[in-house]
């Protein structure tokens, strides 16, 4: 493989901000990682990556009747996440909570942290986090 830039495997799509689409982000992840001959454990890190990233976009930046945009591409020896949202709710920062077993959720960031590159921004009134990941 060489290390140009070029897709391997990609896709986009716009979907409801609802609990639901986490799994259709993942379904499409797993499409253009099958496409791409990615397997094991690179292929569920993403696969975890993706369903981290979209759950916050939900959860932290959408409301009900919002629409959240997803593009994921597969290139020689990475995979690239993007996700944005509306912004709607919360902090227009994103920050990994430090660890504390007694808190039901907040790890999503911390996770993302351990297996990929990420970093956000907000463009045209949007929040735009990707995550980069080594395959």
């Amino acid at each position: 493989m060489s290390d140009d830039l070029t897709a391997l495997a990609e896709a986009r799509a716009s979907l409801a901000a609802d609990e639901r689409s986490v799994s259709s982000a993942r379904r499409l992840l797993a499409q253009i990682l099958d496409a791409a001959g990615v397997l094991g454990e690179p292929r569920s890190h993403a696969l975890l990556v993706a369903s981290e990233l979209v759950t916050n976009a939900i959860s932290h930046g959408s409301r009900t009747g919002d629409e959240i945009s997803v593009e994921f591409a597969v290139q020689p020896r990475r995979v690239r996440i993007c996700v944005r949202d509306p912004i709607r709710r919360g902090s227009s920062t994103l920050v990994a909570l430090s660890p504390d077993e007694r808190r039901p959720a907040g790890r999503g960031l911390q996770i993302v942290e351990q297996l990929a590159d990420w970093s956000e921004r907000v463009v045209d009134g949007r929040r735009e986090v990707r995550a980069e990941l080594v395959l």
